[in-house]
């Protein structure tokens, strides 16, 4: 399944909480389901974050008891380091998401570049 955009769904029950929905390529949807946390911390901004995280943790389950390995996935290393970029400069993703957000679901991707023609002689 590639992932090809998400959904974040507020108030999925009556304590508040979020559904983030992950979309697949070929109409797969993956649900993470969140109940607000007792001191109202889940909010619209960290609830994705923390539902890949509960993704990734959940695609490890058991793996580690198994394998008898106790280093971390790459997986996990790489949603660690995605983080701590993002934590260094906030503003680097930030615009592209909100492009991708604003052009969801279209069917052309959005484009860094503006392309133009230039206009034939007009006879009046």
């Amino acid at each position: 399944m590639q992932i090809i955009g998400t959904e974040v769904i507020e108030g999925h029950d009556t304590k508040g909480g979020f559904v983030v929905e992950f979309l697949g390529d070929g109409g797969e949807k993956v649900s993470v389901h969140m109940a607000q946390s007792e001191n109202g911390s889940l909010n619209r901004d960290n609830a994705l974050q923390k539902a890949q995280v509960l993704l990734v943790q959940a695609s490890r389950f058991g793996a580690t008891a198994e394998s008898g390995n106790d280093e971390q996935s790459e997986a996990v290393e790489s949603l660690r380091q995605e983080q701590q970029e993002t934590a260094d400069n906030p503003n680097s993703n930030s615009a592209l998401q909100e492009g991708l957000e604003d052009t969801f679901p279209a069917s052309d991707p959005v484009s860094a570049s503006y392309t133009s023609t230039i206009a034939g002689d007009r006879k009046h």
